[in-house]
């Protein structure tokens, strides 16, 4: 983990989806009681609409360059996720491997798109920071 808190809270919020992730599909691979894993869906979905808004948020605040292709990663995996969510309401239980492909692609995305923002976010930053320090604010 890095030393600056947005890489440090971001982190912990990619735990936070990863684990969901996980725990549903080792749900969908035990066949546990389905409406645990309902819950546990509509939980990733939640907490990752509210990760990615955060995460446009700081994209707009510091111009992040790959804005449109980052929010079109963010729309794709919410569409998955909400896929996944509807065929699970309408009593289609959600499948071990439909599961692995969604952790597949939020370890995916956090580990290209979220880690070249970080660490754009990161310079950007240090930079803000400095000019800061020489203008004296």
């Amino acid at each position: 983990m890095s030393s600056d808190p947005y890489s440090n809270n971001t982190d912990a919020e990619h735990h936070v989806q990863l684990s969901l992730a996980q725990t549903l599909c080792e749900a969908a691979s035990t066949g546990v009681d389905t409406a645990l894993a309902r819950e546990i869906l509509d939980q990733l979905v939640a907490y990752s609409d509210v990760h990615f808004l955060s995460e446009q948020l700081l994209m707009r605040l510091c111009s992040y360059p790959d804005y449109d292709d980052h929010l079109a990663d963010h729309d794709r995996l919410m569409l998955k996720l909400e896929a996944a969510r509807q065929r699970d309401g309408e009593e289609q239980t959600l499948t071990p491997p439909e599961a692995e492909a969604i952790l597949a692609l939020l370890a995916q995305h956090i580990s290209t798109r979220d880690r070249r923002f970080v660490d754009f976010f990161r310079d950007w930053s240090r930079h803000a920071t400095q000019v800061e320090s020489v203008s004296g604010t």
